[in-house]
């Protein structure tokens, strides 16, 4: 693994239930992001912002909201993240969002290059297993559901690469995921997925890690999502969603993207759900947030 490090910017609230999303690749940059990824000794390549769309109301749909520029952002990630693997074996790939259904284009980039030997570490206080059946259809919270092809997913959108799942279940281990509406319970009980609470990254961080470790052995390319409001908000506000209810502190989730980043397989950091407009202070909390993402590929 080389100390390089490529930046795709996925500046999209498309399958979001509001915008302010796609706003968030630019204020990585803005506030120094980019400057410290270089400052650490990492070489850092820029390839831009690969997609711009802002969410827009879409009354009409019937069962995910603006459902066809949600596949054309997951498209594009993925023909640009599948480029950059190509091109540069052992560099790095970091992914600036975005809503998160840009993860399913993160793997089905990933996927083109390494075949099935593929996983996603899945950091989120959410299951995202909502489908166009039971939910709002809002896209944002339904990713898990489209990765896997459960049932009741819409096949355009679970099947961007031309051959559904993108995942199996075996692939994918759900992390801080506290919470799960009913439908979703049943959904996670049905698929058999694994999930880890945030109480329990709070407390066995190390040994959370070492178990996503070892289960990550077994692939060619991890791919590490963090989906930004699994972080406590009352505490650090910066998420697209503001719940007032408990997360990972800013200190664990350092502490679990680093180790994560940490193994040898870990190719693809992506960063979701961060609203520039949050923070009452966006220089202070960009600060903190960046410096989590160059300890994490700087290690």
């Amino acid at each position: 693994m080389t100390g390089r490090v490529h930046v795709i910017g996925a500046a999209t609230s498309a399958g979001a239930h509001g915008p302010g999303q796609e706003l968030a690749p630019a204020a990585f940059r803005r506030y120094g992001l980019l400057a410290g990824l270089a400052e650490s000794g990492l070489e850092v390549v820029d390839h831009g912002d690969v997609v711009t769309a802002t969410m827009r109301p879409d009354p009409g749909h019937s069962g995910v909201a603006d459902v066809d520029r949600v596949i054309e952002a997951a498209r594009t990630v993925s023909r640009s993240v599948q480029e950059v693997l190509e091109a540069d074996p052992t560099g790095r790939v970091l992914v600036l969002g975005g809503d998160c259904t840009i993860q399913l284009g993160v793997i089905a980039g990933a996927k083109a290059v390494q075949g099935d030997s593929v996983a996603l570490a899945y950091i989120d206080l959410d299951c995202d297993l909502t489908s166009p059946a039971n939910g709002n259809g809002i896209a944002d919270w339904m990713g898990v559901t489209h990765l896997l092809d459960a049932p009741d997913a819409y096949r355009p959108l679970s099947g961007i690469d031309g051959r559904p799942p993108l995942l199996t279940a075996d692939r994918l281990r759900l992390i801080a995921a506290d919470r799960a509406t009913p439908y979703e319970q049943r959904r996670l009980d049905e698929l058999g997925l694994i999930r880890y609470t945030s109480e329990q990254v709070s407390a066995s961080t190390t040994d959370v890690a070492a178990e996503l470790g070892a289960w990550a052995d077994g692939v060619d390319l991890l791919s590490v999502h963090v989906d930004v409001d699994v972080l406590d908000q009352t505490a650090f506000l910066i998420a697209e969603e503001q719940r007032d209810v408990p997360g990972l502190s800013l200190a664990t989730l350092d502490r679990l993207v680093s180790a994560l980043m940490a193994h040898p397989a870990a190719r693809v950091l992506t960063i979701t759900e961060v609203n520039p407009s949050r923070p009452p202070d966006p220089a202070a909390a960009f600060g903190a947030l960046n410096d989590l993402v160059i300890a994490a590929l700087a290690r």
